[in-house]
């Protein structure tokens, strides 16, 4: 499954973004950022980014940027007890800061994606263990909410802000930077930074960051409805084939011959017009899940993976 990752970047200019383009149109889930570059700053234009996802029917995940506290953070969301302690819990508190922006721009996602990168307005410390105990204690954060957690980082940096921890129970995202699809496919089958073999996989061309299932996980993706397998198959008048036949039998048609004609057509177009989409005649993805494609368990093929990467929108 291929999608996008979003985040203020993507907001308009008005709203302290830079512009930069959604989602392609080809896209099968999308990555939310959460927060604007600080720990207890949220995307400014989030809500309506959330909107628009669930418009598409995207599947949704989110991510947000997690930071060693400041003086007044650690005093605000530290309590009392040790250093280690005072880090965990104010770890917990970016957790709980975030999973607040979730329910308030009504964004649901099984999981969130840690960003541990080094900041140079919030930096980390020269101590890896302070690190490592700000970082569960956001782990903590969002397990204790009943949501799991990911990584994203990528070599360099994870070894200098953790020490080079292993945690291979944990999933991975991993960037390849401007290095391409191939690479970000090819990194799919090495042990990531934090040892175990990555979930996602990231490249960039500099206006998006372009986003990769890694096997095993997507092989099982959005399992369960029959359609499934048609997401990403594009119909219009004069198509042909399995794919069309199945959308006759799911627009009610008595007699599926599997041949896009006026008749089909003319259902697809009611049929848009009914679920608020572009009444074009043309079937895409979003035409797909509104027939309820992707629905159904998200049950990925190894064991000790998450049962659900994305929430249905």
């Amino acid at each position: 499954m291929y999608g996008n990752d979003i985040s203020w970047p993507q907001c308009p200019k008005d709203d302290g973004g830079n512009g930069l383009p959604g989602p392609m149109t080809s896209a099968s889930f999308a990555v939310l950022g959460l927060t604007d570059g600080g720990s207890f700053r949220a995307n400014p234009c989030l809500a309506s980014q959330v909107a628009s996802v669930k418009s598409r029917h995207l599947w949704a995940g989110a991510y947000a940027i997690s930071t060693y506290p400041t003086s007044a953070e650690l005093a605000r969301d530290g309590g009392t007890g040790t250093v280690a302690e005072r880090l965990r819990r104010a770890g917990a508190a970016q957790a709980a800061f975030n999973l607040a922006t979730m329910a308030r721009v009504g964004l649901q996602s099984p999981m969130v994606w840690i960003d541990v990168e080094p900041r140079t307005k919030s930096p980390w410390s020269a101590n890896t263990a302070g690190n490592n105990a700000v970082i569960d204690g956001v782990i903590a954060g969002y397990e204790a909410a009943g949501i799991r957690a990911g990584l994203y980082s990528y070599n360099k940096a994870w070894k200098a802000i953790t020490g080079d921890r292993v945690l291979p129970d944990v999933p991975t995202w991993v960037p390849v930077g401007r290095s391409g699809e191939d690479a970000a496919e090819a990194i799919c089958a090495e042990a990531s930074y934090a040892g175990g073999k990555p979930w996602l996989t990231q490249w960039t061309d500099g206006v998006r960051d372009y986003d990769l299932t890694c096997p095993g996980v997507s092989g099982q993706a959005a399992s369960g409805n029959p359609l499934t397998p048609y997401l990403n198959v594009g119909l219009a008048s004069g198509s042909r084939g399995d794919a069309v036949a199945a959308l006759q039998h799911s627009l009610g048609a008595a007699y599926a011959d599997g041949v896009f004609g006026p008749t089909t057509r003319a259902r697809v177009v009611a049929f848009q017009r009914a679920h608020h989409l572009p009444a074009n005649g043309i079937v895409g993805t979003a035409e797909w899940r509104a027939l309820g494609a992707g629905t159904g368990a998200y049950t990925p093929a190894v064991r000790g993976f998450m049962d659900s990467l994305f929430a249905s929108t």
